[in-house]
């Protein structure tokens, strides 16, 4: 039996973007590459990544194979793939497999100059809700896709919070279309949304461009307590904000905790978040003043480092609530996003489809977080890395939670000068018997090649 992920695959050139003379300016033009492993440490399977143009046409048909417990990654898109190619790709497989995609934007010279990523879709849902949308804030716009993942055509209404609205009509199964609120007419410059499909199911991902490029994945339904593995606040530049998002029908006291992992002092945070509307946490009360219509209450030291995790601890209407959190160095032009997990998500084990070592200066760093009801002792969770080093050699090694989690405690791996000078490759990590682990991942550039430029991205592990 086949399963299937879906990916939005990008590189389109972008038209009527204001010029700014500056690397950190907005890019031009896109481009995608795909990381694919293979779930089955035992057996090679047959994968087959079928391209679909954004008129639901079949483009290009590629079959490959994946060794047990590897990792396949296309850095260009196969050869059968036309160069301009701005669709979607639907990835079989004879064996269970997680993917990710990385976003490269480029400047007008070609180069790359932002970075983003995203976690494939196992399946599409009928309804999408995306917590954060913006239109000319700042300098910063969002633009999204959406694809058919179902074998009937599909109608969506789009419902915007700022009471704007939108549609789509008869978008056909494997097709994908983009909506770049850029060319919308809204009334707020940050606002949520709320699709609604008729006739099949439908995956999004949302992409921020501005100065630096940030991307996530739409949300099929909501939680009651959704839990964020990273957070970071005045971290050598790196700050994060968390945008909640209450899809349900009546507003609702939202309370978040947040636990450090390296640095800093549990503390807590809580707003009122109406029906329909999304508020921002974290930003205000760690790292920047807040405005005078923003009323909340916290015991978050203002200013202090903090490195950890975060969660909703108190939902007074039991709404369904969605999250992302973007992670943002601005003066040094870095930024990324992911979308937060649910209180039910979690399993024994969490793939990372993609780890680097000192690659071309890239590093990955893994937060695993226990979400399941009790502690996990010291060296109970397992993390096996493979792949290969900078000279095509083989390289596997392991890593194990150094010390007990608690629930809701998170375990911070920095893979820089941990695995082989030039790696690639990733992780597969094991918890105990009944453990609900859940993991997000930040790839990072760093050298005097990536000053200024927007080399941070970060993905949501896969639970298989």
């Amino acid at each position: 039996m086949r399963k299937s992920l879906f990916i939005l695959t990008i590189t389109a050139v972008l038209m009527g973007l204001i010029y700014i003379p500056a690397i950190a300016a907005a890019p031009v033009s896109y481009v995608s590459t795909i990381q694919v492993t293979n779930l089955d440490t035992v057996n090679e399977g047959n994968i087959i990544l079928s391209f679909y143009a954004q008129d639901g046409s079949l483009i290009a048909s590629v079959d490959d194979t994946i060794g047990a417990g590897q990792s396949n990654t296309y850095n260009t898109l196969p050869s059968e793939v036309p160069s301009g190619f701005n669709g979607s790709v639907v990835i079989s497989s004879s064996v269970p497999i997680a993917s990710q995609s990385n976003l490269a934007g480029k400047n007008s010279l070609g180069s790359r100059t932002h970075w983003a990523s995203y976690t494939a879709f196992s399946a599409g849902s009928s309804n999408a809700y995306l917590p954060l949308l913006m239109a000319n804030n700042y300098g910063y716009n969002t633009m999204y896709y959406v694809q058919n993942t179902g074998s009937a055509n599909v109608d969506v209404n789009i419902t915007y919070s700022d009471s704007t609205t939108n549609s789509i009509t008869g978008l056909k199964p494997g097709a994908s279309i983009k909506i770049d609120q850029a060319t919308e007419s809204h009334t707020k410059t940050v606002f949520s949304a709320i699709l609604n499909a008729t006739g099949s199911e439908i995956a999004v991902v949302v992409v921020e461009y501005g100065n630096e490029l940030f991307a996530y994945s739409g949300f099929g339904s909501g939680s009651t307590l959704p839990i964020m593995p990273i957070v970071n606040s005045n971290n050598y530049g790196y700050w994060s904000s968390i945008l909640i998002q209450n899809t349900g029908s009546s507003d609702t006291t939202v309370t978040v905790s947040y636990v450090p992992s390296l640095a800093g002092t549990a503390c807590t945070e809580t707003q009122t978040i109406p029906a329909g509307a999304s508020k921002i946490f974290a930003q205000y009360s760690f790292t920047v003043t807040p405005p005078s219509d923003v009323v909340l209450t916290t015991d978050c030291a203002f200013k202090q480092k903090f490195v950890g995790s975060a969660s909703v601890t108190s939902n007074s209407a039991s709404q369904p609530l969605v999250a992302v959190v973007n992670q943002l160095n601005s003066s040094d032009h870095k930024g990324a996003a992911y979308s937060a997990f649910g209180q039910s998500s979690g399993a024994e084990s969490v793939i990372l489809p993609i780890i680097h070592d000192r690659n071309y200066g890239y590093w990955t760093s893994w937060t695993i977080v226990n979400n399941g009801s009790s502690q996990l002792a010291a060296g109970s969770i397992t993390c096996t890395v493979s792949g290969k080093d900078g000279g095509g050699n083989s390289v596997s090694t392991s890593f194990s939670n150094p010390t007990a989690l608690n629930v809701n405690e998170s375990w911070l791996e920095q893979n820089n000068n941990k695995i082989a000078a030039g790696f690639v490759g990733g992780a597969i990590c094991q918890g105990p018997s009944g453990a609900k682990l859940i993991s997000t991942v930040n790839q990072l550039g760093q050298g005097s090649s990536w000053t200024g430029i927007d080399s941070l991205l970060v993905y949501e592990g896969v639970n298989p």
